[in-house]
Order: structure tokens, then sequence, then C-alpha cells
């Protein structure tokens, strides 16, 4: 605090001590309240987009001479006065008396009216103030933004020059990364500042995107290569990490509105660790494929507002995660081998991210939207009509082009060619990039991204529950731990569990037995199955896996003199995905 606090006339400072002067019963009056000058510097308020928080700022000076440290607390706890204690310690003293406390409160509060008022954005991306939009980013010399200390290397330099654009350009045909790589990561870096007008259009995206490779193939690096459109990172200094908490992830994730972030390292070193971050993960691939968050209370049990991710994220995983087949439909996965990235041409490409290109790159692509979309009501309006049909149009194409897969695929290939067409478009227009150039890398990534879409819907097929319940069937049955009798007569295996018999056309399996040994083995394995033996017979049967009876999903089946009931699975339908997984 360099300048003494100015407090109302009867409030005054001696020596570094508050002092009260007045008149009372007994006539005119002066008194010391406290052994130091304490004032409000700032009153803040902090606007994360849901609610709007007060803060203050306090300073002050102690009887000693020294500057006391500044403060921010909660407007609510002001009053009270513990906080003189708790930050500034015991020799910072108030008089006796039964009025002290109020009117060193008093006198605080007089500080207040020339006490500077701000308002500070505790969340980046798309904000309306004053009528204009404008991309909140800390670096602004406009607003205030603060982000949690764990954010701090996200900025942006609100500058730009052509070279800055043609420099990020040139990751398109001069990648560090084979291009199944570095073009969808491009897509989903240029797609994220479109997320607040693609979930005012309805088509928010719902997915992260998935970077496995060995120690070593430089995926932590290549993602903070990636990241760099939205400030300074390095390998080392990535935002999140599995090593944090879900709740830490969850919370740091609703702060980064409309930028992208990496959670680093998916690699557990134990059992139990390995069952701790599947949990996190399978938090994380719900809150962003539902952008839902967690329902918290107030402490009058009220609801508080919802707070789910606003950004989009990516993942870096030594191998993908144990989350089941919804968990699976909720990520993009990109392999990256050991020898993919091509060192040379990445450091050239860290060094200019270093210089603050990327940055500069993202701040042109924020004004070109702002300008070329956001300039009127109406111009917003069709923007988000805009959004809508293209989404609508590049998933409805996809689906028509007779590719099988779970219903989450079409409509995350649909964003990332939202992502990839935004990008060339800003190319085009703004950097001045041939149509035809922009045209035929937006046809070739179309093409990589259907072969990407393809091993998306074979890992969700792999992830379904009937697809692990019969591989681990066959696991056991051929290391003899299980085994089916003829139906037709035939000796008995020595060892193992009879599950049931079985013919050409099927395997005539007991079904709660069936269900009780496959999972007994996950279980052992450290892999979860958690679908019931009910849920796994309405899987198998809605997946036209078994034969059911008229009025149930078992039938009576004649072995001899006697009847069991079973289940008719259809012997080449489950080899089929047997041997898929080989």
């Amino acid at each position: 605090m360099t300048q003494p606090p100015q407090y109302a006339p009867r409030y005054f400072v001696k020596d570094h001590c508050l002092y009260e002067s007045g008149v009372n019963r007994q006539g005119a009056f002066t008194r010391k309240l406290c052994n130091l000058a304490p004032a409000v510097l700032r009153e803040i308020s902090m606007d994360d987009g849901v609610s709007s928080a007060k803060f203050v700022r306090l300073g002050g000076v102690h009887q000693s001479g020294r500057t006391l440290p500044e403060i921010t607390i909660p407007a609510e706890e002001v009053e009270g006065l513990g906080w003189i204690v708790k930050y500034w310690g015991m020799d910072c003293i108030l008089e006796p008396g039964l009025k002290t406390k109020s009117s060193v409160w008093n006198a605080l509060q007089t500080t207040a009216l020339n006490a500077e008022k701000v308002t500070v954005f505790s969340t980046t991306g798309w904000r309306q103030i004053d009528g204009d939009w404008h991309f909140l980013m800390p670096g602004e010399d406009r607003f205030t933004v603060e982000l949690p200390s764990k954010m701090r290397g996200y900025r942006i330099e609100r500058r730009f020059e052509m070279l800055d654009i043609q420099t990020a350009a040139s990751l398109l045909w001069q990648p560090p990364a084979p291009e199944e790589i570095m073009l969808p990561l491009l897509a989903f870096t240029f797609l994220s500042p479109l997320n607040h007008f693609l979930k005012e259009a309805g088509c928010e995206p719902k997915f992260v995107l998935f970077l496995l490779g060995k120690t070593g193939s430089r995926k932590s690096t290549l993602a903070a290569l990636t990241i760099s459109f939205f400030g300074r990172f390095t390998a080392s200094e990535l935002p999140l990490s599995f090593r944090d908490t879900s709740n830490s992830i969850l919370y740091n994730a609703f702060a980064l509105k409309d930028v992208l972030t990496v959670i680093d390292d998916l690699h557990p070193s134990s059992r139990m660790e390995e069952q701790k971050m599947n949990g996190t993960a399978q938090a994380v691939m719900r809150a962003y494929g539902d952008r839902t968050g967690k329902g918290r209370l107030r402490a009058d049990s009220s609801p508080m507002e919802s707070r789910p991710p606003q950004g989009n994220a990516i993942v870096t995983a030594e191998f993908a995660p144990d989350i089941g087949e919804s968990g699976t439909a909720r990520y993009f996965a990109l392999e990256l081998k050991e020898r993919d990235v091509d060192l040379e041409i990445l450091s050239e490409f860290q060094r200019q991210a270093a210089g603050g290109v990327f940055q500069r790159c993202m701040f042109a692509y924020t004004e070109w939207i702002r300008e070329h979309f956001l300039s009127s009501k109406e111009a917003e309006t069709d923007f988000k009509k805009h959004l809508l049909s293209r989404f609508l149009l590049y998933r409805d194409s996809f689906r028509d082009g007779g590719a099988r897969s779970h219903g989450r695929v079409p409509e995350t290939v649909a964003q990332l060619e939202i992502g990839m067409e935004f990008l060339l478009r800003f190319l085009h227009e703004r950097g001045g990039f041939a149509d035809a150039w922009c045209q035929g890398i937006f046809k070739n990534f179309q093409k990589l991204l259907c072969r990407l879409a393809g091993n998306q819907a074979k890992s969700i097929d792999e992830d379904k529950p009937t697809h692990v319940f019969i591989r681990k069937l066959y696991a056991l049955l051929e290391s003899g731990q299980a085994y089916v009798l003829d139906r037709n007569g035939g000796d008995a295996l020595p060892f193992g569990t009879c599950v049931g018999y079985q013919d050409p056309d099927f395997l005539y399996l007991y079904s709660e037995l069936a269900h009780k040994i496959v999972r007994k083995l996950c279980e052992d394995q450290g892999e979860n199955f958690s679908c019931s033996q009910k849920g796994l017979l309405k899987a198998l049967v809605e997946e036209d896996l078994i034969e059911p009876g008229a009025k149930q999903n078992t039938r009576p089946l004649r072995v001899g003199n006697s009847q069991k009931r079973v289940i008719f699975l259809y012997r080449k339908k489950a080899e089929r995905i047997r041997d898929a997984a080989l």
C-alpha cells in the first residue's frame, strides 16, 4: 500500500495506528482503535459466467512501520475482522472496548469509497460485454482475466502479422507428425473457439481426443505444441494431469471455455493406481461426453449452478483405459508410434510457439470470427444456423456412407470436419491461401477421417459387454478353465467348469454360470465387467447374437433324457467376434 488510507473525518492515523475522535455525553474524546491502519484497496467482482462473487483486496501499515501484505478475501468475511490475525499476525492488536470492532469495521468501510472497483473474469472464451463479443484470455489489455494457478500458461498476444498465419499453416504441409495425427489435432484446435456457438446451435462437441503412444513417442510434446495456440506450454508444463483428482480436473475444465487443454499421462504404475486413473478417466469422459457438471448443494440445501467443461480436451495415454463401451464412445483415438515424430521439424515449431507465433495466429482467428460472424445480432443468428447446418450435413453424409459405427462416431466426425472447414476458410480469407489448395486439404482430411472413424468403431465394438463376454468365454474354453460338452454325446473334460453344450450351430450356455466365471476372470485380470446377467442377455438379443425363446431369453434344450435351460449363442457370430480381436 503506497498511499495512506483515506478515512472519514472522524477517523485518523497517528504513528501508523488508527484512532477515532468524536463527542459523547462526557464531551469530546479521542481513542486508539488498533495498532495498525487497514484499508480497502480494491473491490473485486469475480465473474465465471454463471455467478458473480464479491471479494475485497485489503492492505495496511503496522505500528512498527512495516507494510502489511495485501490479501484478497471474500466480501462476507471482512466484517468479522478475524482475517487481521489470520493473515497479518498476532501483533496486530485491537484495543479493548465494546465498540472497538464496530468502529474499526466502520472506518474500514469508509476507505472503500475511494477504492478501485474491478470485474475479474475467471473463465476464458467468448463473452458479450456491453453488447459486443470479446474472446477473453489472460494477457488482455481491456479486461482482467485470472485463471487458477495451474492454468498460468494460458494467455494471448493481441496482435498478429501475416507471417504468423503462414507459419502456423505450414503445420498442414510440413507436419512434425503423420497427417493422420496432425490434421485431427489442428481441426480440434480450431474447433475449440466455436464451442460457445455450437452449444447455442444445439451441436456442442461431446468427445475428447485421445493421443495414444508409448513412452518416448513424444505424445506430450506434440500435445503441448498443439495447445500453444492458447498460451505457452511445454511437455513438462501441461495444464492438467491424471495425477490430479477428477474433481480438480473438472473444476479447472469449467474455467477453460472455448479453448483447448491437455490432461496428461494416463499411465498407472500399479493395480491400485490403475483403478484410480480409470475412475478419473471415466469421470472425464462422462463430463466432456455429456457436457454435465457434478450436482452440488449450497449450505442451505439449494442447488448450485452446474459447471460442466466448456472447452475441449486432449488426453495423452500409453494405452486406452478400461472404461467400457460408453466411455470409449466418448473419445476419438489417435495412435502415435515410436518414430512418427520428426524431431527436427518439431524443434523448429517449438521455437516458433515459444516466440508466440501460434498465439498470435489464434488471436487473428478469433478476430476473424468476431468480425465475420458476430458483427450484429442477425449475423450471430445466421452463424449459429450455419454451424448447425454444417454439422447435420457432415453427420448425415458419414452415416449415408454406409460405415457401421456407434451413434456418437458420426457426430464426432462432423465436429472435426467443422473445425477443419473453419481453419481452411480462415486461411483462405485472412491468410490469402488459394481456395483450390484448401479444398484439396479438406478432401484429404475427410478420407483419413473415415479411416480413423473405422478404427474408432472397431474399438467401441471391442468394449461392448457382449464382445467382452464372448472373448473372455473363449479364453476360458481355450485355456481349459471351462469346457462345453458335445450335445450329441462325448466324454467330459477332466478339468475346469462345464458351462454348457455345443453343436456346429450353437453354443448352449448356462447363462448364470457363464456370466459368473467371465466376471471372475475380469476381476482377476484387473478389468471391469459391470454388466449384470440380465443386462447381458438383453444386449445379446438386441445384437442378434443369441436365439431367444418365445417369452424368455433362455430356452429349453433336450440333452439325453434331461432338459436344460440355456442360451442359444450363434457359434459362427461368436467366433467372428473372437477372431476379430486376435
